[in-house]
């Protein structure tokens, strides 16, 4: 490899490509290669990108460690771009929400308020958006609600910024939580009409898609006509999932063992874990995963089977 910025371009290019196809620790290696050449060439601002980059691509790998060192490496480097610093901040603040306790959140919260208010820079929207997802944390989803839908309608196509299925995403999972179907199901199209490419977007589509059919399995209940393919991709993505290693397709794994354990299927239920094992990390996790038990025993005692998310069926 030559040591000049064309080959420092390439490197963050084939980076690029493996986030779009799912392979985020391989993405994390092409950064962490690109870190050092941009070191090497005394490209201070680049090295302080490419270490955004690993630290997003690490985090999505499973690796949440390795991503807050990488993050804070960028959040400290001497140079840094305005957007990329403030990126590597959000980015932060994300990771924190499922390892640091509600008031560190608030704290860091209030960091990124005081940076933009000294740096008149029109990013508010992804705070709004990271309050909205610390109340979702906390139970609050009617406040959760109003600060997404402020995030989705200040949305900016420029960066820093989320794309569009981010925000779409969590106004859907919010809408299933506060039982609001009609919301959840234009969330949904809106959602699936973005046709995204990146594996990662791919999923939160399947993942919308399920939570409509949990929320029409007991909203429209006796009269539910059991669509069954929202349960066939569920089948067909545990068993694709199985054996391709460490991920942090956690949320898309745990989804779709929800939309089996409604069905009974704990058969696959029980070969999806046995391949690879969800790891209780985190608060949330950790209750999902007494939820998935909960509903074993359930229906080991023929008891009704019951939405723990949703509610139960009326």
């Amino acid at each position: 490899m030559n040591l000049d910025r064309p080959s420092l371009t390439h490197l963050r290019e084939r980076a690029a490509q493996a986030r779009r196809q799912g392979h985020y620790a391989q993405a994390a290696q092409w950064e962490w290669k690109a870190v050092e050449l941009a070191e090497t060439l005394g490209l201070a601002g680049e090295r302080a990108r490419a270490l955004l980059w690993e630290g997003y691509s690490l985090r999505q790998a499973g690796d949440d460690d390795l991503a807050l060192a990488a993050l804070l490496q960028a959040l400290n480097a001497p140079v840094i771009d305005p957007g990329d610093r403030f990126s590597a901040l959000t980015t932060l603040l994300h990771i924190s929400l499922e390892r640091k306790s509600a008031d560190f959140c608030r704290a860091l919260l209030a960091q990124g308020r005081q940076e933009l208010a000294e740096s008149r820079q029109p990013w508010s929207t992804l705070l709004d958006f990271l309050e909205g997802e610390l109340a979702f944390r906390q139970g609050d989803f009617a406040t959760a609600h109003e600060w997404q839908l402020r995030a989705w309608a200040g949305r900016r196509d420029a960066h820093p910024r989320l794309t569009p299925a981010t925000y779409l995403w969590a106004l859907c999972r919010t809408a299933f939580r506060r039982r609001e179907l009609p919301e959840l199901e234009g969330f949904t199209r809106q959602l699936c009409e973005l046709r995204p490419h990146s594996t990662l977007e791919r999923q939160l589509v399947m993942r919308a898609q399920w939570l409509v059919w949990r929320a029409r399995r007991v909203d429209q209940a006796p009269e539910f006509n059991a669509d069954q393919t929202p349960v066939m991709q569920a089948q067909a993505f545990l068993a694709q999932r199985a054996g391709e290693g460490k991920s942090r397709d956690f949320g898309a794994r745990l989804e779709a063992l929800r939309v089996l354990a409604l069905m009974g299927d704990w058969d696959r239920i029980d070969t999806a874990l046995r391949h690879e094992p969800l790891p209780p990390v985190g608060f949330e996790m950790a209750l999902s995963l007494g939820d998935l038990a909960v509903s074993r025993v359930r229906a080991t005692l023929g008891l009704p089977i019951i939405d723990d998310d949703y509610g139960e069926i009326g």
